[in-house]
């Protein structure tokens, strides 16, 4: 007994150990994946000329043993020099080393370079491709110790397409201070992308130091357009004197060409450089008449400003409701030209049972890239339209009639046989029997005004019930304060309340939806007192008149109600 005792207990250690070893190993293995070192090559710009000087940063999240070799390199570049550092940070108490190397270095060819991976104790860098072009200057032609030029990304577009404008200023020496007027396109649209960027490169064998500035334009008017001489006025230091610099550019001309011919005549003209048409839904299944379903469009463009996208058509049709938000759209502004987006929320009120067939959205551009004809499309959707939603508040809310009705009959059953009675013996009874007609009659009208009341109490509570039931999310509206209150959930609440009960229905409540459909269509602004006269128009309505189901989406009761005429 006591050996058995003895090897459970042993085997109940072994498990314990065995428990925590496996606890261990997968908190080390959590850890291990946790925390992936990391080796990053970046540059402060892909686009160069040749006799550029780049500088190359390469960067460790840990503490390296090693350094990278940079020899690798030397094939595709010079290396004019690198330094390194080392930083340790302190976040939440925990230490991480960082180290940096520094390079500079000049392509030695034109076309696409590869800086390759680069290897610290055994963890690789990703490639990064450098783009290198020819210098944007006349073969053999001499350099002061600073000048101005200008190009153009582009020599011939089409109209109202993006072009790329660069200025840029090359010194040698200390530059002491300066300034350009940024230049105006005539007949075009303009945006800056670059302000000031300031890199080095070698021409003819010198280096100089150049600022960069870019714009992009779109130009509106077709034909041949001349970008006037740019000017810079300034101060260099160069060879131990102070110099006064002033440097202007030679004009440049732009061709631009007009809509090309092919092009649908009724579309919005849209020349860019990639276009992209998507659509995102949140629809709550199952999908009754007067539910609103949430639609969102969003159309992206390169090339192109958020102004020069068209606005959303959109029209309701049968079927269906459409109430747009207003249109949301910026610019995303990149080294390269602008990048923009419109966005716009729709929610979509079916009218009507059956299947709902919300139609194909095509939106035709240009693409300037492969100078031809493309039609961006959002494919037709089908839903399943349910009717509405039985009022099973209405058939409660009419219970008080019935039974004042069917009290109502009780009583004057009753009082029809004791006047019968009472008229039988009269000729018996004389004045006796009128004394008594008359205290019965009292009687019964007593009892009749306090029926009255108590239905009257009883309709009231019943319709205070059928308001709260009736419209839970309209009355959850109305109880916030008139700066929370929300125009569009109000309309489409209000919208699937009066589709469940047409009965309950005014000129002014009809008004007051006008209003608020002319406001969510940007045809009218929101009159401060709007939203609170529709919810007192609601309630009132609620408070006079008891709501009745349609009769068409209300199902016969299963044992009808005898009634007594």
């Amino acid at each position: 007994m006591s050996q058995d005792l003895k090897h459970n207990q042993h085997r109940k250690w072994l498990t314990k150990v065995t428990l925590i070893s496996l606890l261990l190993i997968l908190l080390l293995l959590i850890s291990c994946v946790g925390y992936a070192k990391q080796v990053t090559v970046h540059t402060d710009h892909q686009q160069v000329q040749m006799g550029d000087i780049i500088t190359l940063i390469v960067e460790t999240d840990f503490s390296p043993q090693s350094s990278p070799d940079f020899t690798q390199m030397q094939d595709q570049f010079d290396l004019l020099g690198n330094q390194r550092s080392n930083q340790i940070q302190i976040i939440n108490g925990n230490y991480q080393s960082l180290s940096r190397w520094i390079l500079h270095i000049s392509p030695k060819q034109i076309g696409e370079l590869v800086i390759p991976p680069l290897e610290v104790d055994g963890i690789l860098s990703q490639p990064l491709i450098i783009n290198v072009s020819d210098t944007q200057h006349a073969p053999g032609e001499k350099r002061g110790s600073s000048f101005l030029e200008s190009t153009l990304n582009l020599t011939q577009v089409y109209v109202q397409q993006e072009v790329l404008f660069t200025l840029r200023f090359y010194h040698q020496g200390r530059f002491i201070d300066g300034n350009i007027r940024p230049p105006v396109f005539e007949d075009a649209l303009s945006e800056p992308l670059q302000n000031q960027f300031h890199y080095q490169t070698q021409i003819e064998g010198k280096r100089y130091d150049v600022y960069q500035w870019t714009w992009a334009f779109y130009p509106q008017k077709s034909g041949d357009v001349v970008i006037p001489p740019q000017a810079f006025y300034g101060r260099i230091q160069y060879q131990g004197r102070l110099k006064q610099v002033k440097e202007q550019t030679d004009p440049l001309i732009l061709t631009v060409k007009p809509k090309p011919a092919n092009y649908p005549p009724q579309a919005a003209w849209l020349p860019a450089q990639s276009l992209k048409l998507t659509e995102d839904w949140q629809i709550n299944q199952p999908i009754h008449v007067g539910d609103a379903i949430s639609r969102t469009l969003k159309l992206s463009a390169q090339g192109l400003l958020h102004s020069q996208l068209p606005v959303w058509q959109l029209s309701n049709q049968s079927g269906f409701h459409l109430y747009p938000d207003p249109e949301q759209s910026n610019n995303q502004i990149t080294s390269q030209g602008i990048n923009s987006q419109k966005t716009v929320d729709i929610a979509i009120v079916a009218t009507q049972a059956g299947h709902l067939t919300l139609p194909q959205i095509e939106l035709h551009w240009w693409n300037t890239a492969t100078d031809q004809l493309e039609t961006a499309t959002l494919p037709a959707k089908t839903l399943t339209i349910l009717p509405a939603k039985a009022d099973e508040t209405g058939q409660v809310a009419q219970t008080p009639n019935n039974d004042s009705r069917e009290t109502f009959s009780k009583e004057t059953t009753r009082h029809s046989e004791t006047l019968g009675w009472q008229i039988a013996v009269g000729a018996l009874m004389g004045l006796w029997f009128l004394t008594v007609m008359g205290f019965i009659f009292w009687i019964v009208k007593l009892q009749s005004q306090l029926k009255k009341q108590t239905v009257e109490a009883v309709k009231s509570t019943k319709n205070d019930q059928a308001w709260s039931n009736l419209a839970p999310e309209i009355a959850n509206l109305c109880d916030k304060t008139l700066a929370e209150k929300d125009a569009k959930s109000v309309f489409v609440a209000l919208l699937t309340w009066k589709n469940h009960h047409p009965n309950l229905s005014s000129n002014a409540l009809n008004r007051q939806l006008d209003a608020l459909k002319a406001h969510l269509y940007g045809q009218a602004p929101l009159e401060p007192s709007l939203l609170t006269e529709v919810c007192q128009e609601v309630k009132r309505l609620s408070d006079t008149q008891p709501p009745k189901a349609a009769e068409k989406n209300r199902l016969a009761p299963i044992y009808p109600t005898q009634q007594t005429e």
